[in-house]
C-alpha cells in the first residue's frame, strides 16, 4: 500500500513517472490559458501550489514505504525524534535516552497533529512534505505584501516569487552535483527544516510592520520560534537583519536609527528567550569541535556552487534583489538583505572550513537557492515590464505579462524534468515496503513493552525501534554522551555476560528493558547465539526472524524492578 492506501505493487514506476512528465506540460499550458482568460493572480498562485503537489504526488504515489526511510539516515532519525514524542516522552529529549533535543518544535507539532498516536504519525508523515512545500509557496505570496503606505508589490509578482522559489530553485543536472536537488532534499527529505522556510515570509511580514516595542517583542519571539524549528534558519535570518541595519547606516538613511533599533531589539529579544536554548546546545552538542569532515579544500569550487552553477536564476535573483532595494521601501531593502546575507554566509564557509567548522554546508546551499529563487521571481516581473516597454508595449496587461513569463520558464520548472528514478537516490529503495523482519520487530516491541522502556543493541536497529515504536534507545550513534563508556560496557555485558542480578541493577539506571540483536551484533561476540541468549533467566525471547542470510531477535529483560 502507498500513502493513499492504494495497492501499487503492480505499478510500473518508470512508466508512471514518464507519463507524468509528458502530461504535466499539457496540463500546465491549459492552466495558464485559464489564468490568462480569468486575469486573476490567485489562479496563477493556485497553479504554483498544484505544480508543487504534482511533484510530491509523482514521487510518493509509487512508494510502498515512507520516502527515504530505508536509505535515508536523516529520515529514519527524524521520524524517531517525532515518534518518541508521540509515545508520550518530552520533546526536549531525542530518541537517544538522556540526550537533549535542540529543535523540539517539530516533534511536538507532528505528535499533536497525529493525536499522540504512533500509527497516525506514521500515516500522516508523507503528507507533511506536501504541506511544507505548499505552505512555503502560500506564505511567500502573502508574507511579501507591503505594509500600508509603502510601494505596492503586484500580487502577480508575488505569485511569480512563490513559483520561482519552489519550482525553479532546482536545476535538471543538479542531482549530479555535490548538494543535489534542493526541493527534494528539503521538502521531501526534511520537512522539519522546510517548516523554517514556511515561517520566513511571516517573519519578513512582521519585521517590516514594526512600529512599537510590542511589535519588536512579537517579531523577536517569531525569530525564536524559527530557531526551535531549525536553528540554522534563525542564524541565517539574524545575519541578514544585521546586514539590513548596516546598509541602512552606511547609506545614511533617515530611518537608519529606527532600523538599527528594530534589528537590535528583535535580536535582543530572541537572545534573551534563546539563552537557555544556547546552553542546551552547548551541553548537548559539541558543534564547536573541529572535524576533518568539516573542511573545504582550497581548490573546491565552493563559491560557484550556489551562484553561477544555476546561472540564469542566480543572475535574475540578483536583478530582483537589486530592483527591490532600489524601491527604497523597508520590504524591498529587507529582501535585498536576505539575499545578501545568505550569500555572505555562503562566502564565509571557506573560512569556517579552514578551522574544520564548516558544518551543514548543504543547508546554507539550499537556503541560498530558495531565497535567490524568490528574488528571481520578482526580478522576472520587473524585467518583463522593461522588455514590454522596449517593445513599445508599456501598458501590457499584468495577466499577459505573468503568463508570458510562466510560459518562458515552464520547460525549466521542476515538474517538467523531475525523474525521481534517475535523479533521487532515495526513491528506488522506497518502492518496496519495509522488510517483514523490521515490521515484525516493531509489532512485537509495541505489543510486549511500555513506551517508557529503553532498548539496547545495535545503533542502526535502535533507530528503527524508535521510528516504528517510539521506544528510546540507549545509544543511537547521534551524539556521544558523557557516560558513553558505561553504556557500551553495559551493552557488552548484556549480550556477552551472564550475571543477571548485576546486569538488571545497571539496566535500571537507564530503564533498559529491551535488547535487539541481529547477525552483525552476534558476530562481534564469538560463541554468542540466539539460543544462548534465550537460555538466560533474565532474557525472554519475544520476537525472532531467521533467513539464510540474516536473523533478527528481540529480548525482554525480566526480573529486577519491573
Amino acid at each position: 500500500m502507498n500513502a493513499f492506501g492504494i495497492d501499487v505493487s503492480g505499478l510500473d514506476a518508470e512508466s508512471f513517472v514518464q507519463t507524468a512528465s509528458a502530461l504535466f506540460p499539457v496540463l500546465a499550458l491549459g492552466w495558464l490559458l485559464v489564468v490568462h482568460r480569468l486575469r486573476r493572480p490567485g489562479w496563477l498562485l493556485a497553479g504554483v501550489v498544484l505544480a508543487n503537489a504534482w511533484v510530491w504526488a509523482v514521487t510518493n504515489f509509487p512508494l510502498r514505504q515512507l520516502y527515504a526511510l530505508s536509505s535515508g539516515h536523516d529520515r529514519l532519525l527524524q521520524l524517531g525524534l517525532v515518534q518518541v514524542v508521540a509515545a508520550g516522552h518530552t520533546p526536549l529529549h531525542t530518541s537517544q535516552v538522556g540526550h537533549l533535543h535542540f529543535e523540539p518544535f517539530w516533534g511536538l507539532l507532528v505528535a499533536a497533529l497525529g493525536g499522540w498516536s504512533i500509527d497516525c504519525v506514521l500515516a500522516l508523515y508523507p503528507f507533511l512534505s506536501l504541506a511544507t512545500a505548499v505552505g512555503f509557496a502560500l506564505s511567500l505570496h502573502h508574507g511579501l505584501r507591503p505594509p500600508p503606505g509603502s510601494p505596492q508589490l503586484s500580487p502577480w509578482a508575488r505569485a511569480l516569487a512563490a513559483g520561482f522559489a519552489t519550482l525553479l530553485s532546482s536545476a535538471p543536472l543538479e542531482h549530479l552535483g555535490t548538494y543535489r536537488v534542493p526541493w527534494a532534499l528539503t521538502f521531501l527529505l526534511k520537512p522539519n527544516h522546510a517548516l523554517g522556510l514556511v515561517l520566513l515570509p511571516w517573519l519578513v511580514w512582521s519585521f517590516v510592520r514594526v512600529r512599537s516595542w510590542t511589535h519588536r517583542i512579537a517579531t523577536g519571539a517569531l525569530l525564536h520560534l524559527m530557531g526551535w524549528v531549525f536553528v540554522l534558519h534563525m542564524a541565517y535570518v539574524s545575519v541578514s537583519l544585521v546586514v539590513f541595519a548596516v546598509l541602512s547606516v552606511v547609506e545614511r538613511r533617515e530611518e537608519a536609527r529606527r532600523d538599527v533599533l528594530d534589528v537590535g531589539a528583535v535580536l535582543a529579544v530572541n537572545l534573551a528567550v534563546v539563552s537557555p536554548y544556547l546552553v542546551m546546545l552547548l551541553v548537548g552538542y559539541p558543534f564547536l569541535v573541529p572535524s576533518a569532515n568539516m573542511t573545504i579544500p582550497v581548490w573546491s569550487p565552493h563559491l560557484l556552487e550556489a551562484t553561477l552553477r544555476h546561472c540564469p536564476i542566480f543572475l535574475l535573483g540578483m536583478w530582483g534583489a537589486w530592483t527591490a532595494r532600489r524601491r527604497g521601501d523597508r520590504l524591498g531593502r529587507l529582501l535585498f538583505a536576505l539575499v545578501a546575507g545568505a550569500l555572505l554566509v555562503w562566502a564565509a564557509y571557506p573560512l569556517l572550513g579552514a578551522v574544520g567548522l564548516a558544518r551543514e554546508k548543504d543547508e546554507i546551499y539550499y537556503w541560498v537557492r530558495f531565497v535567490t529563487g524568490a528574488a528571481a521571481g520578482l526580478g522576472a516581473w520587473e524585467l518583463g515590464a522593461r522588455v514590454a516597454a522596449a517593445l513599445g508595449r508599456p501598458s501590457l496587461d499584468p495577466a499577459a505579462r505573468a503568463v508570458l513569463i510562466a510560459l518562458l520558464v515552464l520547460p525549466s520548472a521542476l515538474p517538467s524534468w523531475w525523474d525521481p528514478l534517475r535523479m533521487d537516490a532515495y526513491f528506488p529503495d522506497s518502492l518496496e515496503p519495509i522488510s517483514t523482519e523490521l515490521a515484525g520487530m516493531g509489532a512485537a516491541i509495541s505489543r510486549e513493552s511500555r513506551p517508557s522502556d529503553v532498548c539496547a543493541g545495535d545503533p542502526q536497529l535502535l533507530r528503527w525501534v524508535a521510528a516504528l515504536t517510539g521506544r528510546r534507545g540507549l545509544y543511537l550513534g547521534m551524539h556521544v554522551p558523557a557516560d558513553h563508556p558505561s553504556r557500551m560496557d553495559f551493552t557488552d555485558r548484556l549480550l556477552a555476560g551472564d550475571d543477571g542480578e548485576a546486569l538488571l541493577r545497571d539496566a535500571a539506571r537507564w530503564n533498559v528493558r529491551l535488547a535487539v540483536v541481529n547477525r552483525a551484533t552476534l558476530e562481534r561476540y564469538p560463541g554468542l547465539s540466539i539460543e544462548r541468549l534465550a537460555a538466560r533467566d533474565h532474557m525472554k525471547l519475544i520476537f525472532e526472524h531467521r533467513t539464510p542470510r540474516d536473523y533478527l531477535a528481540v529480548f525482554r529483560l525480566q526480573g529486577g524492578s519491573e
